[in-house]
């Protein structure tokens, strides 16, 4: 087996061992057998792509391609209907499940020699392909070697649904839950063993999404240098996709300059935001809390607040426990998502909510804090100002990272993270 990623720019030479250009891409054939079989090479030769039909190809290796034919007379390549062009179509694709997630991106394509035949047989979406596909093919081969039983990330070819693929992301045929995903942590791990170089480029290929999320799972000593080693824009992103809580602590450790910069950058509200989490003391609970949590108004039905949490899901941290604010945007009450689930529809909010919900100050001790999660065995804890207007909550998981050393944390169920 070997991979797509090894064989683009690989030399090819014709049949008077002559240089013919570079491969470029391959065109491969996606009827009469569950895996795509290829079909001819796109060789890239003074500016323009031209195409061997693979009866025409001697040899087909990662160190290079020969062909039987002299290269005058290669030549364009009109696309069958069950033909593409495989490296165009799906590298660096987002995959999306059948549930419309997304999921990652598509690293590499792993082929496999059958006979006189050449097939793609798995999507690649490990770590190692992010390195083969930034040039650390060899760093990539190095850590592999360097651990016992290094698991690979193959998605089956079976998998994909190339019908419905389309230019901006490749179908899978099956959900999310049935694929055993690349999951950032994994990468975080590999990334703690590369230089500060390799660590720039391996986050510079990752999508923005995927790269906040394994940001997150360094240690905090690489965060802020690797975070002034990317592109303005790469750092940027990652820090808007990354909890506003996270993102702070991080900025705060960046020289004013750079802090300044990067706030500059982000959207109004999340640039006010973050400034709010900047303006408190570090150890304090407004330093320590995330302005992203599921609200819910004193006059809704449980029909409506199901609604708003609906819209508000996937940028809040947690959904388990729905804040109730006024119009003025004082914390009125609380309800779990249990409490939504089992209510009748239309009855209103103030109806079955927890009054005065139990809160800390913004100006709350770390110790405070934790004192207050314990006792009451709370998953979050609304922060309040001295007027009772909500500003954030504060999370069990931020609550461990007060109270447990990183090593231990790292040890813990992934529902704690």
């Amino acid at each position: 087996m070997f991979f797509l990623s090894k064989l683009l720019g690989s030399p090819v030479r014709d049949v008077a061992d002559t240089p013919a250009g570079t491969v470029h891409d391959l065109v491969v054939a996606t009827s009469g057998h569950a895996y795509p079989r290829v079909t001819a090479v796109g060789i890239r030769r003074r500016g323009k792509t031209l195409y061997a039909a693979w009866p025409h190809v001697t040899s087909f290796e990662e160190s290079g391609t020969l062909l039987r034919v002299p290269h005058a007379e290669l030549g364009t390549h009109e696309l069958q209907p069950d033909e593409l062009h495989l490296s165009a179509t799906f590298l660096d694709k987002q995959l999306v499940d059948t549930d419309g997630r997304k999921v990652i991106r598509v690293n590499d394509i792993q082929l496999l020699r059958m006979g006189a035949d050449v097939y793609v047989v798995a999507v690649d979406i490990s770590s190692s392909a992010i390195l083969r596909r930034v040039g650390l093919g060899k760093v990539s081969e190095r850590l592999a070697k360097s651990r016992q039983n290094p698991r690979p990330h193959l998605i089956d070819w079976k998998d994909v649904d190339v019908e419905h693929t389309d230019d901006s992301s490749v179908r899978l045929a099956v959900p999310r839950t049935k694929l055993e995903l690349l999951h950032p942590a994994d990468i975080a791990d590999l990334v703690h063993e590369l230089s500060p170089e390799e660590r720039a480029a391996v986050f510079d290929a990752l999508e923005d999404d995927l790269a906040a999320d394994t940001f997150e799972e360094l240690h905090p000593s690489y965060q802020t240098s690797l975070l002034l080693d990317l592109p303005d824009d790469k750092a940027s992103e990652i820090l808007s996709e990354m909890s506003p809580d996270d993102a702070a602590d991080l900025l705060a450790d960046l020289p004013d300059d750079r802090r300044a910069h990067f706030i500059a950058m982000m959207a109004k509200d999340e640039a006010a935001d973050m400034c709010e989490l900047l303006s408190y003391p570090e150890h304090s609970a407004g330093g320590i809390m995330t302005t992203e949590y599921a609200w819910a108004r004193l006059d809704d039905t449980a029909e409506e607040a199901t609604q708003r949490l609906r819209e508000q899901a996937e940028y809040v941290e947690t959904v388990y426990y729905i804040y109730v604010v006024d119009r003025s945007e004082h914390l009125r009450g609380v309800f779990s998502l249990r409490d939504l689930l089992t209510t009748p529809t239309d009855k209103k909010v103030r109806d079955f909510m927890t009054e005065n919900p139990v809160a800390v100050s913004t100006t709350a001790s770390e110790e405070e804090i934790t004192d207050v999660i314990a006792k009451y065995n709370l998953l979050a804890l609304p922060v309040v100002d001295d007027k009772g207007e909500l500003h954030g909550i504060i999370t069990i998981d931020d609550a461990i990272d007060l109270v447990l050393p990183l090593a231990w944390k790292k040890r813990l169920p992934r529902i704690f993270h």
